[in-house]
Parts: structure tokens; C-alpha cells; sequence
């Protein structure tokens, strides 16, 4: 896993200078440890950090094609580079035996539609010196980022938005509309970054930009759910024993390393899976790892125990007693956008005990979006049976006795809002939903808000799934909203913070569209979730796996903002400083944290969200 970065000039007589490329990769260098580099062709100046993983000798960057007219600079992996290099071998003269060269030659011989030969994660910039032309690319989901800034002078691309600050004048006006999202959802989807003038490459697309400074984006892939009437009729058990065979290959694939590899283990159903696999295509026990807390209810290392040794793997446990304190402020850092997704720190200590190993490490990150797996995905297939087994009339009276009869105490969710759409279940959350962020906002932010409202985003991301059904729907909102900006943001940050290269093979797109056919009922019932998932690998995973309940990376986060961390969240809050950004009413804040710290109110999501938006702002904003 590398970070790269770039600047070009649309004035030729104006150079890049070597300071300013040194200065964006010095920002990186934790994504890239092993090695840097850099090229300055005028105009036009990359630059590159490495971790090596394949080739580790050789495929130094910014690398070149025969005639050093065509220059990349990569991050991520190209898992089938060896397949596509026999294809590309009879036209070309490879230097190297890694993946970096093959997606040179790739462009050589298909254009800017080469990303569509990939299967990987990676995030390349490739400078054409013969058609004058950058072309920017991220993978099909969104995996490595990539930021840019584009005005009529220049372009500078990066894989963190730090890099770009870098370079003097950059606007850091925030955005308030993506403002409105962070606090709605707690991350900020593509394209859009906090600040107006920076913007992010969304997943499955490229961009082009010539020497007159215009841009296009395109749109390679999409994740395409498939509507009722085109599912795949077969039965379970064939599309199960079919879906083994691919989820074997995207483990396979994804094993190939010069460096030593390994595996998250959380106990989940998610992660055994990939460490069963990995035990089925490896000839030497896999190293697997996982973290465990002092506090036992945040302790899941016991099933991650059960898998090891039914797997017979090499595992490490190691029980962390975290210092929020010295962390959160290395960790805003990192994130150079507000995020308040609070898995985050035991991630990037997983991540840091596992890279005291390995360099790499495989992970079950997606596993709910791509089989249904989340609880609200089992609410709103509940509901949405209610809906369907309740006629229209009775469901009023359906509601009333959901509230009021002790025998429905199970069905009182469902009952209680079986006259609502299933979308709602889409939007289930901790952090501000309209009426809160109204109310949180000053009377002058709201006015500069005006009259946009984040829920937008995902009710035009639904609007387009119209054809699917409950299940295709929210998935797709997933998939299109909380899985890049969130998931995906979250691993990759916390993994580079530790120098560490996370593979996610449960996220390969051939997974995915295979999974695109499969009907939801093979994914949910009203007891349970992931229903092929567990019927292809039954019988590499032990029997208290199956059935273990859905459980999140979670932390002492209520305890935390009530204990250790009140202080510093009052005193960050209320600082003149928060208060001169005139964003926030400092009532309504100061509301929230006394509710919380008394015990009247859980406000943990909320007051997190607030947390480390000031935390980042003192850090990154004008």
C-alpha cells in the first residue's frame, strides 16, 4: 500500500517545485514507510510513498513506460496483474515483475477503459506526455482515496487532503453542506470534502483532465443491485456451493504477497470466513489477530479464540487498554475530515498489533452490506412481512396493540410503525437527524444552509434503486453511501496510520455482482441473517459461530465522554474558539453534554460527532 500525490500546472513556462512535492509526500509517509520518490518533468511533478508488498526489489515509482512518455504513481493491489500481464507480454517490454507495469501497459493498450480489466483496490494517476492529458482513477467501491483541487491554474491530486494544504492559497472554507451530512451520518460521501475547494474522486469513476485545465468524470462501474424479476431462481444450495468457489478464489487471490500476510479475526461470522478460507487455500497456518478490552462486554476474543483453534491457526490476542487521551488527537489527524465513526480507534489498534507481525492483513470489512447482515436489514425484513400480512385497515389498530399488549412486546417496533415506508430503516442512527441539526445550528448557519437538507442525498440514492425491492434498496443506499464514506474511509485510515495493508476480499466486485443476483430471501428470514453466506461455508466454521448475533467493533464510548474524556470534551466545546466559529449553539451543546454526564440523556453518537468535528477544526479549518 503506497500514497500518492501530484501537481500540474496549465502553464507550461511555470515549474513544480521539489520542496512542495516533498512536503505533500512527508505528509504521507505513514502510508508509505519503505521508500519515496518523486519526478519533476516540468509542469507537470508526482510523488510517491511506498510500503512494498509484490516486486519489493523493484516497481519503484513514480514508474514509466518504454519510452517515458506514459508515468503512474499507484496505490493499492492489482490482484489479477499476473493473468493480465500474459495478456499484455507480446506488445510490451516489462522492467519489473509487479502489478504497478502492468497498469502502464494496460493504458498503452486500453485507453483510460483499463480500470475496467482490474480487479483490485487502487487509486493511480497516470501522466500521458504524447496526448498531453492526467488521468486519475479510483477503484469500483472506493477503496483508496483520492482528493482533488482543480482550478483555472492548476490540478493537484493526493491520497489525503492534507497534502494538498500543502500548497499555498488553498481555500479551506468549509463546506456546509457537507457539514450537514457529517452531523446527519457522522462521514461525508464523494464528491464532496469539508472544505468547498477540495474535492474527492467517487468510487467506480475516472477523470480526465487536459492541458486547458477541463476535467471529465466517467463513470466505469456501478454497483448494480438486480430487481426481483431478473434474480437468480436457482436453488439455494447451488448458488451457495457456486458462491463458495468464488469466495475461495477472491481469498486466494488476494493471499499473494512477498511479505508476511495475515488475517483479522473478530470471531464474527464475517472474518472467521475469510480466515476459513484462508486456511483452506494456505499450506502453513494462517497468523490471525484480535484485540480484546479490560471491560468484558467489549470483549469478543473469546469466538475469536474458537475460530483459531477450529482453524488451527497461528493467533495472537492482545487486550488493550486504550489511552483515548494521547490517541484521538494522532487519529484526527490522520483523518483530515471530520469522522465520527468511533470503531475507529480500536481498528487502528488491531491494526497496529497486527503489523507488529504481518504487513499485510486480510478482513471481513463488508461482509453485512454484500450479504445483509446488519440488524435494521432484519427490522425492515420484519416490517416490511407486517406490511405485507397486515391489511391496510388493521394496521392502525395492528399499532395500538403493538403498544399496548404484553404479548407483543417483540413486535412492538414493527407494529409501531407498520404504516411507515421500509426506507425508514435506512436512516436508523445515533447522530442528528433535521430537527436536531436545526436546533443545533446557530441562527446564522442555518441561514447559510439554507434550505438543503443531508437526508437528500440518500433519498435520491433510494429514488434511483425504485426497482428494487426493500431489501435491493437499502442495500444499494449502503453500497452507495455508508460503505465508502464510512467503512471503507475507516479501514483505510486506520490501517495506513499503522503502516499496514488491509485486503477485503469479501468486497471483490465479482463477489458483489454475483451476490447482485441472489434473492433476498436467501440472504434474510425472520430469525437470522446471511443465510448463504453461512450455508456455503457451514462446515468450515464452527457451530457457535452460526449462530452468534451481529456485533459491532465497539468501545466504552458512553463511559468515556461521562469519565476520562468530559473534560476534555467541555473544554473543547465550549472554547472560545468553537464559539467564534459561530456554527453551533453553544446552549444546545452544553445541553447535551449535562444530560449526558448526569445520565439523563445517552448523547454519546452526538456528542462524539461534535468531539471530533472541533477537535479537527482547531487542527485543519481557517
Amino acid at each position: 500500500m503506497c500514497g500518492i500525490c501530484g501537481v500540474w500546472y496549465f502553464d507550461n513556462n511555470r515549474s513544480v517545485e521539489a520542496a512542495l512535492i516533498r512536503r505533500m509526500t512527508d505528509q504521507i509517509i505513514h502510508r508509505g514507510p519503505d521508500e519515496d520518490g518523486s519526478q519533476l518533468m516540468g509542469s507537470v511533478g508526482l510523488g510517491f510513498r511506498r510500503l512494498s508488498i509484490i516486486d519489493v526489489a523493484g516497481s519503484h515509482q513514480p514508474m514509466h513506460n518504454e519510452d517515458g512518455c506514459v508515468w503512474i504513481v499507484f496505490n493499492g493491489e492489482i490482484y489479477n496483474f499476473q493473468s493480465l500481464r500474459s495478456r499484455l507480454v507480446e506488445n510490451h517490454q516489462f522492467y519489473s515483475s509487479g502489478d504497478t507495469e502492468t497498469i502502464i501497459h494496460a493504458y498503452e493498450e486500453f485507453g483510460t477503459d483499463c480500470v475496467k480489466h482490474l480487479r483490485g483496490m487502487f487509486a493511480f494517476a497516470i501522466w500521458d506526455a504524447h496526448e498531453n492529458r492526467l488521468m486519475l482513477a479510483v477503484d469500483r467501491f472506493g477503496k483508496k482515496p483520492i482528493y482533488t483541487y482543480l482550478d483555472n491554474e492548476k490540478l493537484i491530486f493526493a491520497s489525503e487532503l492534507k497534502c494538498i494544504l500543502e500548497h499555498p492559497n488553498i481555500s479551506r472554507e468549509l463546506d456546509r453542506e457537507a457539514l450537514d451530512e457529517y452531523l446527519a451520518y457522522g462521514y461525508i460521501t464523494a464528491p464532496r470534502s469539508i472544505f468547498k475547494s477540495i474535492r474527492k474522486l467517487p468510487p467506480g469513476h475516472t477523470m480526465t483532465i487536459n492541458a486547458d485545465g477541463q476535467a471529465t468524470l466517467q463513470e466505469y462501474w456501478h454497483p448494480t443491485m438486480l430487481p426481483p424479476d431478473q434474480w437468480d431462481r436457482r436453488p439455494l444450495e447451488d448458488q451457495a456451493a457456486e458462491l463458495r468457489e468464488i469466495l475461495k478464489e477472491a481469498v486466494r487471490l488476494r493471499m499473494i504477497s512477498d511479505v508476511p500476510l495475515g488475517a483479522f479475526l473478530s470471531g464474527g461470522v464475517d472474518s472467521s470466513a475469510v480466515v476459513a478460507l484462508m486456511s483452506q487455500v494456505s499450506t502453513q497456518p494462517v497468523r490471525t489477530f484480535s484485540i480484546g478490552f479490560d471491560e468484558s462486554v467489549y470483549d469478543e476474543t473469546a469466538y475469536a479464540q474458537i475460530v483459531a483453534d477450529y482453524c488451527h491457526t497461528d493467533h495472537v490476542r492482545e487486550v488493550v487498554r486504550p489511552d483515548v487521551m494521547a490517541i484521538l488527537p494522532k487519529i484526527i489527524h490522520q483523518l483530515d475530515e471530520p469522522f465520527a465513526d468511533s470503531s475507529m480507534i480500536p481498528t487502528y489498534y488491531v491494526s497496529q498489533a497486527a503489523r507488529q507481525h504481518v504487513t499485510v492483513a486480510l478482513s471481513g470489512d463488508a461482509g453485512d452490506e454484500v450479504f445483509g447482515g446488519y440488524h435494521r436489514y432484519l427490522y425492515a425484513y420484519r416490517h416490511q412481512l407486517l406490511q405485507r400480512y397486515i391489511p391496510h385497515p388493521l394496521r392502525s389498530p395492528a399499532e395500538s396493540m403493538g403498544r399496548v399488549m404484553p404479548k407483543f412486546t417483540k413486535l412492538r417496533p414493527y407494529l409501531s410503525v407498520v404504516n411507515e415506508s421500509t426506507d425508514r430503516w435506512h436512516d436508523l442512527g445515533g447522530f442528528f437527524m433535521a430537527d436536531r441539526r436545526a436546533e443545533l445550528y446557530t441562527p446564522d448557519a442555518l441561514h447559510q444552509l439554507g434550505d438543503y437538507q443531508a437526508e437528500q442525498i440518500k433519498q435520491t440514492v433510494l429514488q434511483q434503486g425504485h426497482e428494487l425491492d426493500w431489501l435491493g434498496r437499502i442495500q444499494y443506499g449502503d453500497v452507495r453511501g455508508y460503505m465508502p464514506g464510512d467503512i471503507l474511509v475507516k479501514v483505510d485510515r486506520a490501517s495506513m496510520l499503522a503502516s499496514l495493508e488491509v485486503r477485503s476480499p469479501l468486497l471483490d466486485h465479482e463477489v458483489f455482482e454475483f451476490m447482485a443476483r441472489v434473492p433476498s430471501h436467501y440472504k434474510l428470514a425472520w430469525g437470522g441473517t446471511k443465510i448463504i453466506l453461512k450455508k456455503a461455508l457451514g462446515d468450515l466454521l464452527p457451530p457457535q459461530i452460526h449462530q452468534r448475533g451481529k456485533k459491532g467493533f465497539e468501545i466504552p464510548l458512553k463511559e468515556w465522554l461521562a469519565g476520562p474524556l468530559n473534560d476534555l470534551m467541555r473544554d473543547t466545546l465550549t472554547s472560545e474558539r468553537a464559539r467564534h466559529r459561530g456554527l453551533f449553539n453553544p446552549v444546545v451543546v452544553s445541553r447535551l453534554m449535562d444530560e449526558h454526564t448526569s445520565g439523563t440523556g445517552d448523547h454519546r453518537e452526538r456528542l462524539w460527532a461534535l468531539l471530533c468535528f472541533e477537535l479537527w477544526a482547531q487542527e485543519y479549518a481557517a
